[in-house]
């Protein structure tokens, strides 16, 4: 066992209250102060402690401020305790041989400052843990290390994997929604390098734009001026192969209706239904037996796979150091910062990823 003799002191944003079917506010959250709270020489065996280096805000994180009816783990929706999301952490004391002090990695983190976790004897056990290939020390040909929680890290492998998942062939025609979001954008660019016709939609003119001059798709549209419906028949008069789905809703009921035989869809998240708003009543599930389509659900821990054998890393890498993939980042300082940016990341005001900044490296 190994550690650093010394006391540090923890900031934590703690649960405060639940929002349930309201929309989330700051009332909902509590920054806390913790002078000297971690004792760094007080690992036991089998556990971590962590420096969290960038926190991901991401909109799964919302259920738990549900109440009831969620299916996030009850110790994910405790009051008075931190929120949990995906971090770039570094092992600053370790009481297990396997991740020595030094050590970078993703894991499922605290909201805060430090956080410690037990490591369960079995290596196959429910924490999720990414060692960090060294490389991500590196950041001097443009790969950043807050990637790891974004297009390197979740996003990457829910990209990378979902299109796998589809099956996708050139010459096809996909259709991606929340195309300039923290997924979305990976997806469009992607695709576009296996020659797919990309159609993307996004919530503001200067989305729709940055989406075909920079992303490079296809075509796109702002689905709040304009229908999903009257776009997609103006855009893809053949019908849609593919549909990487990540707001659900009408959408999705929309794209039910229009996609073509055999075509598949892809359903990876669920925002329009997020942040208090009442479920979508499907009306076009007939469609799904008339054209044979077929229909995924996606879970990124069953696709771990991508980063074992680092397919992820070596796919996606190389396009953000060559500057062949572009990738939109909006990083923040500051633990204390994460209520804010939340409460604006799931109602839509961030292009691309939302991360939040604790400490350097």
């Amino acid at each position: 066992m190994t550690s650093t003799s010394s006391l540090v002191s923890n900031t934590r944003v703690v649960r405060a209250s639940y929002a349930n079917k309201s929309a989330v506010t700051q009332a909902n959250f509590r920054v806390e102060h913790l002078p000297d709270s971690i004792d760094l020489a007080s690992v036991q065996p089998g556990e971590l402690i962590l420096r969290n280096l960038y926190l991901s805000l991401d909109p799964y994180v919302r259920f738990t401020l549900d109440e009831f009816g969620s299916d996030t783990p009850d110790s994910w929706r405790q009051l008075n305790q931190p929120f949990y999301g995906l971090g770039v952490a570094e092992i600053v004391a370790s009481g297990h041989p396997r991740y020595p002090v030094g050590t970078l990695i993703t894991i499922n983190t605290g909201y805060e400052k430090y956080t410690r976790v037990s490591v369960p004897d079995d290596p196959t056990g429910s924490i999720d843990i990414r060692v960090l290939p060294k490389h991500a020390r590196d950041e001097s040909r443009g790969a950043r290390l807050s990637h790891y929680v974004s297009v390197l890290g979740m996003n990457g492998l829910t990209a990378f994997a979902g299109l796998k998942q589809l099956g996708v062939q050139p010459g096809k025609t996909l259709f991606v929604s929340s195309a300039s979001g923290a997924v979305g954008q990976i997806v469009g660019q992607l695709a576009k390098k296996q020659g797919l016709y990309v159609i993307g939609s996004a919530g503001s003119d200067d989305k729709v734009a940055a989406l075909v001059s920079e992303l490079h798709l296809d075509a796109a549209f702002n689905y709040k001026t304009e229908s999903t419906r009257d776009a997609l028949k103006r855009l893809a008069p053949k019908g849609i192969d593919y549909y990487l789905d990540l707001v659900g809703g009408v959408v999705l009921d929309t794209v039910l209706e229009l996609i073509n035989e055999h075509g598949r869809i892809l359903s990876v998240g669920m925002i329009s239904q997020e942040n208090g708003k009442e479920s979508y009543p499907l009306r076009n599930l007939k469609y799904i037996a008339r054209r044979g389509v077929h229909i995924y659900g996606f879970i990124y821990w069953h696709y771990l796979q991508y980063y074992e054998d680092n397919s992820v890393d070596d796919t996606i890498r190389p396009l953000i150091e060559s500057g062949e993939m572009v990738y939109r980042e909006s990083v923040f300082e500051g633990i204390e910062t994460a209520p804010e940016h939340f409460i604006n990341m799931v109602n839509g005001k961030y292009a691309g990823k939302c991360i939040i900044k604790i400490a350097d490296l």
